[in-house]
């Protein structure tokens, strides 16, 4: 009976030592996968290109016209 149990708990130990194997090794997996997915877009995800900076409403010709029409 006490060999069923020893054996029975080395299995138990096997099975969580590969349960947290495995957690570790999906963690680095996904880890390093977003890193070379962040790499393959030549680094655009990482540096900004600067904004041009923003004029703002501007009411040109054609949305003059546009107001013309609404008066009429």
């Amino acid at each position: 009976m006490k060999n069923q149990d020893a054996a029975h708990a080395a299995g138990r130990r096997r099975f969580l030592k590969g349960v947290a194997a495995a957690g570790g090794t999906t963690a680095l997996a996904t880890f390093f996968a977003s890193r070379l997915m962040a790499s393959d877009t030549g680094g655009t995800a990482v540096r900004k290109t600067p904004q041009p900076e923003s004029r703002g409403y501007r009411e040109t010709e054609h949305i003059k016209e546009y107001y013309r029409t609404l008066r009429a």
